[in-house]
């Protein structure tokens, strides 16, 4: 459905230039709810904003449903025509973080306002607008202003308006990070019933990792303008490779504070060996804890523990300390890891 090749875009600012994409190439299949996650400068929104070609990149191609919507030729970026771009975009709805709503408009009008110069009648208009009020389960706000709307609903108006054109693609640009957390909830619910009812593709910029884990089946990290990892979500969690992948799981998990608690000495090793476990989906309904205590003759004391449920299943982690004789405790490690599951024994313990 979409396919980014070398995208590349440079700020050029007083205090000197700024590279927010350096080479960004990604395939988000039909379908997909796409998670690109890093933390603030890392180029997500500029990223997004170049799938529509709201901001021009340098260099780089993007091909949406089959149409390239720019390309470098001969050192030069080539993009399509304003009008052919324009009917590409039809194709392609987005949501913001403020909403960008109408103050002065209904929930009606400001849903009606981008068809307004599509060809459509007045009743096909209203028709349309009935139609995704419902799906957004905001029909008997159609008459409301949005300030009588609560943010949850506002940002629903703003998914209606953006789904009006009936497009392929819905890009949203940290949608929920100005939500309380049933808000965001909620609103995730929505694009992941959005995602199944429509088949509508979803890319979805953020900086928690939380609305990644929510709904997301596929994930890709930036850093500094630059992917460093993405692939599946719950691969990514299960065993994540770059140093800020791990950071951003470690902050949504309790094993987060686990370093902090052996600092203050709330958490020790006490003789043993403190060691943290994965159990991904292929091993997290089995009683393997207690096979290795009963079995090889440890102790094995829970010191966290944190359970995610995402996109493909069940993943937890356990942190623990495990004491016994060595040649044992190095034996059930093995079993362990010979059972799928994640063994990492912590160093600063």
């Amino acid at each position: 459905m979409i396919q980014i090749r070398n995208l590349s875009k440079t700020y050029h600012i007083k205090t000197g230039d700024v590279k927010a994409l350096d080479g960004v190439s990604l395939d988000i299949a039909a379908g997909d709810i796409y998670g690109v996650i890093g933390y603030s400068g890392a180029g997500k929104s500029t990223l997004v904003r170049c799938l529509n070609l709201l901001e021009i990149p340098d260099a780089g191609s993007v091909t949406v449903d089959g149409k390239e919507l720019c390309r470098t030729e001969n050192g030069k970026l080539v993009r399509l025509p304003d009008r052919e771009l324009n009917r590409v975009r039809r194709g392609i709805g987005m949501i913001f973080q403020h909403f960008n709503l109408l103050d002065r408009s209904t929930v009606f009008d400001n849903v009606a306002y981008p068809l307004k110069y599509t060809g459509l009648s007045k009743e096909e208009i209203r028709d349309r607008v009935s139609e995704m009020l419902a799906l957004v389960d905001l029909s008997d706000k159609a008459d409301a202003y949005p300030s009588q709307l609560s943010g949850g609903q506002k940002q629903r108006v703003a998914i209606a308006r953006a789904l009006a054109g009936r497009p392929k693609v819905l890009l949203s640009d940290e949608a929920t990070s100005a939500l309380d957390p049933d808000a965001t909830d909620s609103i995730l619910e929505l694009l992941a019933r959005l995602n199944r009812q429509l088949g509508l593709t979803i890319v979805l910029i953020t900086h928690e990792m939380s609305v990644i884990k929510a709904i997301c089946n596929k994930v890709a990290v930036l850093e500094d303008g630059k992917v460093v990892e993405e692939g599946n979500a719950y691969d990514v969690f299960a065993n994540p490779q770059a140093p800020i992948t791990r950071k951003f799981i470690s902050s949504a998990s309790a094993l987060g504070k686990l370093e902090t608690l052996v600092k203050k000495g709330q958490v020790t090793a006490d003789g043993g060996r403190l060691i943290i476990l994965t159990f991904s989906k292929d091993s997290v309904g089995d009683a393997l804890i207690s096979a290795i205590s009963r079995d090889y003759g440890l102790a094995v004391n829970i010191a966290l523990a944190n359970i995610d449920m995402l996109h493909d299943g069940a993943l937890g982690r356990l942190a623990c300390v495990v004491k016994g004789e060595p040649e044992k405790v190095n034996a059930a490690l093995q079993y362990l890891r010979d059972n799928k599951v994640g063994v990492e024994e912590v160093a600063y313990a």
